[in-house]
């Protein structure tokens, strides 16, 4: 596919300065732009996919520096199926949003494209710094959007939202430098070669940073005990802007399975199956919780967000058994 890869990432990434610098003032040029570039994006992350049908991954390499020094996009089914999962729900979300949603703030198409950009770019990405900051890409999108519309029970939700995340960030990085000072790259390809090879002396370092990341994702999927920060979110949030927060939840859903499969799977040595005895009990209880919630919730908002929290446990029930029937299984879920 050439250079088409890095579409999903660039055309949000260069429509959302113009949204801010040409249409201060017009609402409607701002939603043309906003929906041709979803458009666009959409289209193709469906080439992407056909591309993707043999089953043969394909890697991009920015300024054709080579991999594990530069930096890298990775096209495969799975990365395929969430960049056109993301693109149809980000359009059928800015169709909604145009009746009347996008006016009640400034700026919402601009941080619209952003975020578009900050999820495609986690989805594509192929080492784990650049997980870091798309994450952080869609995350400050996501702060703008959370408070667009104002009122105080949305700045209140919003702030327990920017403290979780910003902590969420914090131990990503920590995470980041205890994996690189053990093995000397952040690829996610070179690794799987590298992981199995760490020193005895250096796995405590390795398995330090692979909880932390374990984490990270864990607030993003929000499982228990660190999801409550979502059902606080997602009740505040203005409708269009709950429902693209939907696809963030499986941003972390996607990284426990990119990372947990590919660098700390069956081949990584004393890490191997890292997430498993940690993410099952996890996932289960996450399930429960969000049942009750849903039982218990007393406005739609509530409830709608409690239903998130138990389809994300009922997703990584899935996840954390670590087989490819159960995985198509998990896949076959998070599309619906």
């Amino acid at each position: 596919m050439g250079h088409w890869i890095i579409v999903p990432i660039v055309l949000p990434a260069l429509v959302a300065p113009l949204i801010i610098m040409f249409t201060r003032n017009d609402l409607l040029l701002a939603r043309t732009l906003s929906f041709v570039s979803s458009a666009i994006v959409l289209v193709v992350a469906i080439a992407l996919g056909i591309a993707t049908a043999s089953g043969a991954p394909e890697v991009y390499e920015l300024g054709n520096w080579p991999a594990p020094f530069g930096i890298v996009l990775v096209l495969d089914r799975l990365s395929a199926l969430m960049v056109i999962l993301t693109a149809a729900l980000a359009l059928i979300v800015l169709l909604y949003a145009t009746s009347g949603w996008d006016g009640r703030g400034r700026h919402f198409h601009a941080l619209f494209q952003f975020e578009l950009m900050g999820l495609n770019g986690a989805f594509l990405t192929g080492d784990v710094f650049n997980l870091f900051v798309f994450f952080e890409v869609l995350l400050i999108a996501s702060y703008g959007l959370m408070l667009h519309g104002g009122g105080a029970e949305r700045l209140k939700a919003g702030f327990q939202y920017v403290a979780v995340n910003l902590l969420g960030s914090t131990l990503f990085l920590f995470a980041v430098g205890l994996i690189y000072a053990v093995t000397g790259t952040l690829n996610m390809a070179d690794l799987a070669v590298k992981v199995p090879q760490v020193e005895p002396g250096d796995s405590a370092l390795l398995h330090a940073g692979a909880a932390l990341l374990l984490l990270v994702f864990a607030i993003k999927a929000a499982l228990v005990p660190v999801h409550f920060w979502l059902t606080g979110t997602y009740a505040a949030a203005m409708a269009p802007v709950a429902a693209l927060f939907a696809i963030m939840t499986k941003v972390g859903a996607y990284s426990i399975i990119r990372i947990y499969t590919l660098v700390f799977g069956g081949d990584a040595g004393e890490a191997a199956w890292f997430a498993e005895p940690w993410l099952m009990p996890a996932a289960i209880v996450t399930l429960a919780v969000g049942m009750v919630g849903v039982i218990s919730a007393r406005t739609l908002g509530r409830m709608v967000s409690y239903s998130v929290v138990g389809s994300m446990g009922t997703l990584l029930i899935a996840v954390s058994l670590f087989t490819s029937e159960a995985m198509s299984a998990a896949l076959y879920y998070l599309l619906h």
